[in-house]
């Protein structure tokens, strides 16, 4: 059995069943000439920025963000 990280089956062809109306807009999104590996790739991408932000952002407004001088924690090392 292959894993996911053989390079032999890192470049299988996989189908994703969806709806038609949800392939519509998929379609709508698309460049000229991109492929949907490629725009779907660039939506993870778009997505992970997305949600580190958000994480980021969150701690933030929680106040548990605490600020560091990295000069000092160099000094202590």
């Amino acid at each position: 059995m292959l894993s996911g990280t053989d390079e032999t089956s890192s470049n299988q062809i996989k189908r994703i069943p969806i709806k038609e109306p949800t392939w519509r807009e998929l379609h709508d999104l698309k460049k000229a000439g991109q492929s949907y590996d490629d725009l779907i790739s660039e939506m993870i991408g778009r997505e992970r920025d997305f949600r580190e932000w958000k994480m980021i952002a969150d701690i933030e407004n929680e106040g548990e963000f605490v600020p560091f001088n990295p000069e000092e924690i160099l000094k202590s090392e």
